[in-house]
């Protein structure tokens, strides 16, 4: 047999007694030492990644350390130590001066005395109480012995004797003593000033070496009975972070990089002591883990608890302070939980630490003494039509319900213990009245017609009490002035508190609030309030849509909450989410953002939503993200080192002989330029300044990375995209007339230009073509601009004409500053391209 195995079937016929068994124990024996080799190398290296963090960490950490060594050495106070090391000596030779030492001398001596004379008082005193006692107990036995009541007063004379001569020696041994101290306490006070000097660099050898002799180990710190087990049962946490994290307490690590950096916050390390306390019950992810992917979580798609970064950190702290409405240094979660509770989130979901609040609605009792029925139907269909920063949330019920839910209210409504004494409130002031309600603090909780102060100064897109600027138009006005002369002789639970208003400043009041009517066309809505059929549907429609959560409703005063428990919702993964047929990214922060953005977002044909929209506002939040990825995306295709962006940028100038050859500040362009000209340039550049070299390159951006930069521009001024035609903004003769004037005056042309380049001009000094305005800027920004430019772009050559917005020539348009502004701006938008 020839072939591959034809060497088996020789050796087959080979006698077993004969056969060489040599190069098969040699294979397997080199086999098996490879693999043994490989094993060791495996567990001592791959498998223990976090050796090698931790040796970086060592050596990185003796570089900063010996650095830290460096500055310590060069900013060493050499003057100092001289002049404190001639105050030591001094010191020291006073220490051990012929003075001192007869002085330390007496004192020793005088403590030898003073010992026999303590000994002397302790002897006569022992003896002082054997004789007491005696005397005592010769009284109790009826038969008083004379001699120890004179032993007794013999001794005690004795005693104020020795008494006497230990005070005496102990007055003369402190008076010596603090002498001697004194001498003393300079030296020690000297050494220790010195030592001072010596601190920086004392510390630094310790650190540096501390870490050369630091062994590579894993850190590890249990905290007992932290978790609970599926059945309820108390066990330890296993935290190993800071085997990896091993900076963060190190000052000297603030600015290392992932995995090295100190903590941001040490403040909070202060109560949150990683020793005891470990990383993950704040940080979360899986502590036990010594591999990053295992220990952040990303690598672990079955573990329910992954590394929380950045601001979502704060999320935690509601494991520990859940009952508290507010934590100290969380702003986030402050705000969040604030939400929540002013929201009314709780009456319809369970939210742990939410359980025993008050409804945050009005009671619907008795609505016909306080409501006209049209008004409640259309507050019911959509009261964000009405109030657009109210807490009630649109539920989007058709006018159908509507009709049905208004029809129950109204019924329901009818009867009560509340009367409404019909022409109270006749006879007010309606000028009184404003100036009351402007004065008497309505205001601190009301938004009343234009004032809206409140309302910015609180910062959400809701209001915590109704607002009164129509209340004119949906009041009855005997209601209300029963109602702000005694809120809870009508509603005993109201927050409203009494003002303790006169008959006459009510009467003022309603006088005001009922001039304040909804000048809206609204087609009347004709109503059948007293069908049974209606009623009843009305009434499954409030229980089917929880409204009892936030108002007490007659007759459903023990209704239960209607949608699902919030408590452990942080805890739910990604394929627990329904994402219906959104195109919402596949995460737990969208889906919560789409949901609280629009509630209705996942709804599909089979699952219906009942939640209502809430319309919370997304400016602040989404501004932070959308700013971090425009800082990203700008950083990743390095826009930085031509362009100055916020605080940073423009490293291309250290090339240029000139700055004004320098690409442009780009802080502005989000109020500054118009989005499609902004699209269009980032697809294409175009020149702006021809007479540059240096020229924009194209990035090939996609549109989603156009729109990341746009927004993100925006973003830098609070704005939100807005698609516009800005050209089309309304002209008036007068002013582009006046503009021309103005513009001719100014010899705007001398550095600005409307097509050709100026021949004999230096292109550093020329400014931007203004034949493209109309095309690039927002009319809005030239305005500003014309009027401040130092301020929006600090440096700039472009003159200041209107200093403290005062015009210097009073001959056009009166000497308005802002209308030869406005001129300017309308001139401009008239210029065109010249050839």
């Amino acid at each position: 047999m020839k072939g591959p195995l034809s060497f088996f079937a020789a050796r087959a016929e080979t006698p077993i007694e004969t056969r060489d068994y040599g190069r098969v124990y040699f294979i397997m024996s080199a086999l098996l030492f490879l693999g043994t080799m490989w094993s060791v190398l495996d567990e001592v290296t791959t498998r223990r990644p976090w050796k090698e963090e931790q040796d970086q960490y060592l050596v990185l950490s003796i570089e900063k350390w010996q650095q830290r060594l460096k500055d310590a050495q060069a900013a060493f106070d050499s003057s100092s130590f001289l002049r404190l090391s001639a105050q030591l000596k001094e010191a020291q030779d006073r220490l051990v001066s012929p003075e001192a030492r007869a002085i330390q001398k007496e004192v020793d001596s005088l403590e030898e005395v003073l010992l026999d004379a303590n000994r002397d008082f302790t002897f006569a005193k022992s003896r002082a109480d054997e004789a007491y006692y005696f005397w005592k107990k010769s009284i109790h036995e009826g038969k008083e012995d004379p001699g120890y009541r004179s032993k007794v007063q013999e001794l005690t004379a004795l005693m104020a004797k020795y008494n006497a001569r230990v005070d005496e020696l102990t007055s003369r041994h402190d008076s010596l003593a603090k002498i001697v101290n004194g001498y003393k306490n300079d030296v020690k006070a000297i050494q220790s000033s010195i030592k001072d000097l010596y601190k920086e660099i004392e510390l630094a050898n310790s650190k540096i070496e501390k870490a050369k002799t630091s062994p590579i180990l894993i850190k590890q710190v249990i905290i007992n009975n932290f978790d609970r087990s599926n059945f309820g049962i108390p066990k330890a946490r296993i935290d190993r972070c800071q085997t990896c994290h091993a900076g963060w307490k190190d000052d000297v690590m603030a600015d290392a990089p992932q995995p090295f950096t100190r903590h941001p916050v040490p403040e909070l390390l202060k109560i949150h002591k990683p020793e005891s306390f470990g990383c993950t019950p704040c940080h979360r992810g899986q502590g036990a883990a010594l591999t990053a992917g295992f220990a952040h979580g990303d690598a672990d798609k079955y573990w329910e608890w992954p590394l929380l970064s950045g601001k979502e950190v704060y999320a935690s702290c509601t494991g520990c302070h859940g009952n508290e409405s507010y934590v100290k240094e969380a702003d986030r979660l402050n705000t969040g939980k604030q939400m929540l509770a002013e929201s009314g989130c709780f009456g319809c979901h369970e939210v742990k630490g939410f359980l025993d609040l008050a409804k945050i609605g009005p009671e619907l009792n008795q609505l016909s003494v306080k409501e006209k029925p049209d008004w409640i139907f259309r507050w019911v269909r959509n009261p964000k039509d009405y109030n657009p920063h109210t807490r009630m949330p649109n539920f989007r019920f058709t006018e159908d319900e509507a009709a049905a839910i208004t029809s129950y209210l109204w019924s329901a409504g009818k009867e009560g213990p509340f009367q409404v004494r019909k022409g109270i409130s006749a006879g007010g002031d309606a000028a009184r009245g404003k100036e009351l309600v402007g004065t008497i603090g309505c205001k601190g909780c009301h938004v009343v017609g234009d004032d809206i102060r409140m309302r910015q100064a609180r910062g959400f897109s809701y209001d915590i009490a109704p607002e009164l600027t129509r209340a004119g138009s949906k009041l009855d006005p005997d209601w209300i002035f029963e109602w702000i002369k005694n809120p809870r002789s009508f509603r005993p639970t109201t927050r409203m508190p009494s003002l303790r208003l006169t008959d006459q400043e009510a009467r003022d009041i309603v006088a005001y609030l009922i001039t304040l009517k909804d000048d809206r066309h609204f087609e009347k809505k004709v109503l059948t309030l007293d069908a049974p059929d209606l009623i009843k549907r009305g009434d499954k429609l409030i229980r089917d849509f929880g409204c009892s959560g936030c108002h007490t409703i007659k007759g459903m005063e023990k209704e239960g909450r209607v949608s699902v428990s919030l408590s452990n919702f942080g805890r739910k993964r990604v394929d627990e989410l329904d994402y219906g047929d959104s195109k919402v990214p596949h995460t737990w922060d969208d889906w919560v953002f789409g949901k609280l953005k629009d509630s209705r977002i996942y709804t599909t044909d089979r699952i219906i939503s009942k939640m209502p929209v809430f319309a919370f506002a997304d400016s602040f939040d989404k501004s932070l993200q959308t700013i971090e990825a425009g800082r990203k995306l700008t950083h990743y295709y390095n826009c930085i080192n031509c362009h100055q962006i916020e605080e940073v940028g423009g490293a291309i100038k250290a090339t240029l002989d000139d700055e004004g050859f320098a690409p442009p500040f780009l802080l502005p362009e989000g109020s500054k330029v118009q989005e499609p000209w902004l699209h269009n340039f980032l697809t294409g550049p175009t020149p702006i300044r021809p007479w540059l070299k240096i020229r924009m390159p194209t990035f090939t951006l996609t549109d989603d990375e156009i729109g990341i930069v746009q927004r993100y521009f925006l973003a830098l001024h609070k704005r939100e995209m807005e698609l516009r035609d800005y050209r089309a903004i309304p002209l008036d003769e007068k002013y582009v007339v006046n503009g021309k004037k103005l513009f001719e005056d100014y010899q705007c042309l001398s550095c600005h230009y409307t097509g050709k380049i100026p021949e004999g001009k230096s292109p550093a000094d020329l400014a931007p073509n203004l034949a493209l305005a109309k095309e690039r800027l927002k009319p809005d920004w030239i305005l500003d601009w014309i009027a401040r430019p130092d301020s929006i772009q600090p440096g700039t050559r472009m003159p200041n004409y209107f200093p403290d917005m005062q015009a210097s020539d009073s001959s056009i348009l009166g000497g308005n500053a802002r209308e030869q502004i406005r001129a300017l701006r309308d001139y401009v938008w008239t210029l065109r391209e010249t050839r």
